[in-house]
This record gives C-alpha cells, sequence and structure tokens, in this order.
C-alpha cells in the first residue's frame, strides 16, 4: 500500500518548484514589512513570526535551487537535446533565488549569535552560488533572451548575498573592536616610572578579569568636536534643536559603541559626555539616548552600515536600475506566446516586479526616515534639504525608536489569581517553552511615563555631582512633599533587607514585596500631587520584578540563577497562600493586612526567612511614617528602587543590551546608556598611560 497516492505525487512535481519559489518570495515579503518593526514593536506575535520567516528563508530559497538543479539534471539524463520554453523560464528563476539568499535590507541578523556566524554564509555564499550558475549553464541557449537577461541578474544577486555576508562580518565583536581601538605607535620615555607602568598594568589587568576590553589606546569620544553651543540653553529650559541633537548623537557614536563593547574608558570620555548631558532636559537627554541606540540596531541587525556608505549607495543604484532595465526588456522583448504556462509566467512577473517594490519600501519607511539619513544630511551641510526631508516626511513613515513600553509583572498576581494551564499546555511543556509562554500570560504593557523619565534623569544628574554617588545616604526629592534629609538609614531595614552588591534578585524580590503592599494599602490615600509619583514607583518596582523573571540572563553579576530564583518565588508564593485564610486569599486588599500583620508575618520566621523580612520590614515601615510621613514612605522607596536600577543596569554587561533592542527595546537599556553619559557606570576607571607620565 503506497503511502502517498500517485495522483499526489504528480502534483507535487508540477507544483512543488512554483509553491517553493512563491513561499520564498512571500517570506522575504514577511522580512521586509516586519523585519524592521520588531525595533519599535514589542508584540510576541512579531517576534515569532519574524524569527520563524527569518530561519525558513534560507531554507526554502535553498530547496528550491535544489529542485531546479534537479529537474535539469533529470532532464539531460533523459537525452533530451532542446529545453521547451517553460524550462528555460523556470531557469530564469535561479538568480531570484539567490537574491532571496541575500536577504531584505530590513533584517541581516536575528540576534547577535547571527553575525558571529558569517564564515558560514559566506559558504553558503559559494555554494548556491556554484548551484544556480550550474542551473544557469544548463539552461543556456545561445539566442535565447532569458539566458542574456540571466547575466545582468546574476550580477544582482551575487552583490545583494555579498552584502549581507559582509555586513554581517563587520558587526563582529572583534571587527568592531578594530573598528574603535587604534594601537599607539608613540614610544614613551625610557626614564618613565617602572611604578606607574605596573600601576597601568595592573588596572587594565582588573578590567579585563571584569569582563571589560581594554587596549593602549581608545579612540576617544572627546576628540570630536560638537558644533553645538549648550551653553544657550544652560537654563535646561529650551529644548535643543534636532539638528543639534544629530550632532551630539553622531559625535558619541564611537563611545557609544565602546560601550556596548564593554570597552574601558578614560575620564576625559566621561567628562566631554557630562559637560554635554548636564546641559540636557530630561526629554531632550533621552531622545539622544532612543537616537543613539537606534543607531546601534541598525549597525547590529540591518544593512544600514553599508548603505550609508559611498559604495553601498552605488552598489544599491546599480542593482535597482539593473533591476528595473531587465523588467522592461522582458516585458517588451520576451514573446510571451511561447510559453504554454500562464502560472510560470506570472510567478516570473512576480519575482522581478517584487524586488523594485520592495527596494522602494526599504528606502521610504527605513533608510530615508532614519536618523543616520538625516546625520549624513547634516555631516554634508545640507541643512536646507534636511529641512525640506523633516517637513515633507509623512508622520506616518517617521517610525518609533522604541516601544516606550515597560512590561510590568506583579507578585500579587501570582497570589490572588489562580493559575491557569495554557491551550494544548501538554505539548508545550513536552516542547519546553510552556514556562517562558507562562510568564507572558501574566506581564502587562504600560507606556514609559514622562514623569518616570524624569525622575531617573533629575536622580542620575544629582548623582553625578557626587564624589561617591553609591556611597552617599543623600536621599533625591522624588515625591512632591517629601523632606531631603542625609541619615545613616534604619537599621531594622539595613539588617532585614539583602545586601545591594552581593545578591540582586533577592533584593528586588525583597522591595518589590514592600512595594506591592504599600501601593495596595495607600492607593485610595494618594493626593493627586503624589499619587503620578507613587505610581512611576510602583511601575519600576513591577518592571524590575518582570525582568529578573524573564530575563535573567542581563543580570550577569551576582544574580540567583534561573532555577533557584524560580523556585524562591514559587515558594513565597506557596507559603503566603498557606498562611492567609482561604476566604482572603482572592482579594488584594486583604491579602496585604494580613502580610503587614504581626499575627500573620510572625509565621513565616522559621520557615521562610526572605518573606519574613520584607513583611516584618513592611509592618516597620507603616508605624515608622504613619498616615502623615506617605511622601517621606514613597520616597524612601523611590530612592531605593532608583538605585536598584541603576545597580542592575550597571551590572548588564553591553552584549545583553544590545540583545535587547531587537525586542523592542528595554527601559534598562536606556538608563543605562544615559548613566553612561552622565559617568556613573564602571567603564570610566581608567586614565590613559600618556597622560599620567605626562603628569610625573
Amino acid at each position: 500500500m503506497e503511502v502517498i497516492p500517485p495522483s499526489f505525487r504528480k502534483l507535487w512535481k508540477e507544483w512543488d518548484l512554483r509553491v517553493t519559489v512563491l513561499l520564498s518570495l512571500t517570506l522575504q515579503i514577511v522580512l521586509v514589512v516586519l523585519g524592521n518593526r520588531r525595533k519599535f514593536d514589542s508584540k510576541l506575535w512579531i517576534r515569532i513570526v519574524v524569527w520563524s520567516a527569518y530561519l525558513a528563508a534560507d531554507s526554502v530559497a535553498t530547496f528550491a535551487l535544489g529542485i531546479l538543479s534537479g529537474n535539469l539534471t533529470d532532464l539531460f539524463d533523459e537525452h533530451v537535446k532542446t529545453l521547451d520554453a517553460n524550462t528555460e523560464l523556470e531557469a530564469f528563476w535561479a538568480p531570484f533565488l539567490l537574491v532571496h539568499l541575500g536577504g531584505p535590507d530590513t533584517i541581516t541578523a536575528y540576534s547577535l549569535e547571527d553575525n558571529e556566524l558569517w564564515l558560514r554564509h559566506l559558504l553558503g555564499l559559494i555554494v548556491q552560488t556554484t548551484i544556480a550558475f550550474y542551473v544557469f549553464l544548463m539552461a543556456w541557449t545561445g539566442g535565447s533572451h532569458l539566458s542574456i537577461l540571466s547575466i545582468p541578474m546574476f550580477v544582482v544577486a551575487f552583490i545583494k548575498y555579498g552584502e549581507r555576508t559582509w555586513v554581517l562580518r563587520s558587526a563582529v565583536n572583534e571587527k568592531l573592536r578594530q573598528s574603535l581601538f587604534t594601537s599607539t605607535s608613540h614610544r614613551h620615555d625610557s626614564s618613565s616610572s617602572s611604578r606607574d607602568i605596573d600601576l597601568f598594568r595592573d588596572e587594565y589587568k582588573v578590567k579585563n578579569d571584569e569582563g571589560y576590553i581594554t587596549t593602549r589606546r581608545t579612540v576617544m569620544a572627546s576628540e570630536v568636536q560638537l558644533p553645538v553651543d549648550f551653553s544657550v540653553i544652560v537654563d535646561c529650559r529650551k529644548s535643543l534643536p534636532y539638528k543639534e541633537k544629530l550632532l551630539t548623537v553622531y559625535g558619541y557614536l564611537q563611545l557609544t559603541k565602546c560601550l556596548f563593547l564593554d570597552a574601558g574608558l578614560s575620564s576625559r570620555d566621561r567628562d566631554s559626555s557630562k559637560s554635554v548631558f548636564r546641559y540636557l532636559s530630561s526629554e531632550d537627554a533621552f531622545e539622544v539616548v532612543e537616537m543613539e541606540l537606534g543607531l546601534i540596531y541598525d549597525l547590529l541587525y540591518t544593512k544600514a552600515p553599508l548603505l550609508y556608505t559611498l559604495w553601498g549607495l552605488a552598489l544599491r543604484l546599480l542593482t535597482f536600475f539593473v533591476t528595473c532595465c531587465v523588467l522592461v526588456l522582458f516585458t517588451f522583448l520576451q514573446q510571451k506566446q511561447q510559453y504554454e504556462s500562464k502560472v510560470d509566467l506570472s510567478i516570473t512577473f512576480l519575482l522581478l516586479v517584487f524586488p523594485i517594490i520592495l527596494e522602494i519600501y526599504s528606502a521610504m519607511f527605513m533608510l530615508i526616515p532614519s536618523d543616520q539619513f538625516l546625520i549624513w544630511l547634516v555631516r554634508r551641510n545640507s541643512v536646507s534639504t534636511l529641512h525640506y526631508a523633516l517637513s515633507s516626511l509623512p508622520l506616518v513613515l517617521k517610525s518609533p525608536r522604541w516601544s516606550h513600553k515597560m512590561c510590568q509583572l506583579s507578585l500579587l498576581s501570582f497570589i490572588v489569581v489562580e493559575p491557569k494551564h495554557l491551550p494544548c499546555h501538554r505539548i508545550l511543556e513536552l516542547s519546553g517553552i510552556e514556562k517562558k509562554l507562562e510568564k507572558q500570560w501574566w506581564v502587562d504593557h504600560e507606556e514609559v511615563p514622562e514623569v518616570l523619565k524624569k525622575v531617573i534623569f533629575r536622580f542620575f544628574k544629582e548623582k553625578a555631582m557626587e564624589t561617591k554617588p553609591w556611597e552617599s545616604n543623600s536621599k533625591s526629592l522624588i515625591v512632591p512633599g517629601a523632606k531631603r534629609n542625609v541619615d545613616a538609614g534604619d537599621k531594622l531595614i539595613t539588617e532585614a533587607a539583602p545586601n545591594f552588591e552581593d545578591d540582586l534578585g533577592e533584593n528586588i524580590l525583597f522591595w518589590h514585596i514592600i512595594t506591592e503592599v504599600f501601593f495596595c494599602l495607600d492607593e485610595q490615600t494618594f493626593e493627586a500631587e503624589i499619587a503620578v509619583h507613587c505610581k512611576s514607583i510602583k511601575q519600576i518596582s513591577r518592571y524590575m520584578f518582570y525582568l529578573l523573571v524573564a530575563h535573567p540572563s542581563m543580570f550577569s553579576v551576582g544574580v540567583l540563577d534561573m532555577s533557584s530564583f524560580e523556585h524562591t518565588v514559587h515558594r513565597v508564593r506557596d507559603k503566603i497562600r498557606v498562611e492567609v485564610p482561604e476566604d482572603h486569599i482572592h482579594d488584594r486588599k486583604t491579602v496585604c493586612r494580613d502580610l503587614v500583620d504581626e499575627d500573620y508575618y510572625t509565621k513565616f520566621h522559621g520557615s521562610d526567612r526572605l518573606l519574613y523580612n520584607a513583611t516584618c520590614a513592611a509592618a516597620h515601615l507603616m508605624k515608622k511614617y504613619g498616615e502623615q510621613g506617605l511622601a517621606e514612605k514613597w520616597n524612601e522607596l523611590g530612592c531605593t528602587w532608583l538605585k536598584i536600577l541603576a545597580l542592575a543596569a550597571r551590572k548588564t554587561k553591553g552584549n545583553q543590551h544590545g540583545q535587547q533592542l531587537r525586542g523592542g527595546g528595554e527601559l534598562l537599556t536606556h538608563v543605562w546608556l544615559l548613566m553612561a553619559h552622565f559617568g556613573l557606570t564602571d567603564h570610566f576607571q581608567i586614565e590613559p598611560l600618556i597622560n599620567r607620565l605626562h603628569v610625573k
């Protein structure tokens, strides 16, 4: 008994090449439309579709080339002397499949790891080009127009495939480092103190051991002269003109690249950056950071680094012009009556027309509206063109630079809501993705409020003015009505809270429990003036809890491993559900009241120390501040969460921040880059040896 009926095999034999070619074209359309959208849209379905299309695109195009070469080989094995018109038309599809393997401009790599596989793509370029050329030779007929038209299309295909391979190679860490660092050829005076040299080497060894990249000399961003007069906006009330923002972004592009490569930088870079950002308003500072991250995304995941060069522009114009010429020549010179299959003829027109449409689409929605294109205009003093471009571009073309979302996850949601199985949970469990989808089930997405950006900016601006910002006990004014004070800290809280540096994971969970309890109990008593600030503090708490659950790899230093932390969260949830009365468990406010009730939280003392410390600390703070100290209580919470946010940003390596850019972006990445511009990260701790010896 045959598993596959002969009629179906015959049907598939007739349509296999057509189906795979159309599928390959469809995948290219998906990647062009959605490839760049993941930059500013964090929806899960977009990531799944782009991931699936990215992985399938090369395989489908390669499979189609295999079918094409196999069909031609079978024909010649049957001693066919001449090819019919339809077979010759199908052979004409070979260079278009190579174009598909070259990929669209909007996405060259799905993740950073794909860049490291550029050698695999180089091998693919050689192998697939050889197969396509074999098809071309097998189908060659001297007097045929299609054979002649295949030659320019092969040139286009080779350029496209070569572009992708070159861009992938350029985004490899090693190549990025080479573009950033230059070795000095200066010989230092032999009379220099060996003690200074040893100290210099020791500091660099420490930074290397911490995972930072160090060389003898870094290309300093401060060496770039920024033609921006910041004195006119020293009061931070005037918005920085768009041209000056572009120049600022361009001036510090090298510094930004160094940060993503975890390069050790000098105090000269720090002072240069601080001197600029101290004059900016919070809106301008965050917009500059957005623009910088947008350029880094383009560098790591798209063909933009090539397209904004003279060679890249020339190649793009050449491929576009050649494709248009081939379309025109095929339309008017080729006799269509000789083709029996109108389906094959229609597919050929689709293969010719869609690359042109997709090129125009990429130019209109990715290249021209981008900040990099506008920087290109400014650098060439095309100010009038810049103003015209900004005024004439429709709003629909100006896509956001990132999602402007912060995910929210609350521990109380795990407690008061009964966990539900996902549809087809057995299948999901076997495939190993059930836990990932369960985390997303509880997640909410909220806009990052402007008041939160202002609070974050003001906090880091104040910290940048302190000599030892992270050792100071000073409290910033976050909540209106709170009093500024400096104290040694609450002894009970100091003893109960986990150490910041030792265990960031438990610290986030500890303060998240306290914040959830306070917000639930205080929400009805908030005055309008402080309500928005308290909500922002709660948003930071839920955002950090989300990152710890969904992206534990971002906290690469000193954090609980994922399995241990998941056990901790479920243990805390189960313990609360056991100790809190059953008739209270589904009401948030009742659960929170029980958690700060001494009769209940003392039950956690022997069984769960973290939960006991958190609920005990919450009860203590409620008694300490009472109803009259609402602003001071939330101000203390706010300062604590901003310190946790800063510590998490400092501990996350640049590679992890780069990974988050492909999923709509993370607020933590913007905070990290803002901190770096204020000199508050660990990158700025090495003085150049040449300066130190000069001082001596």
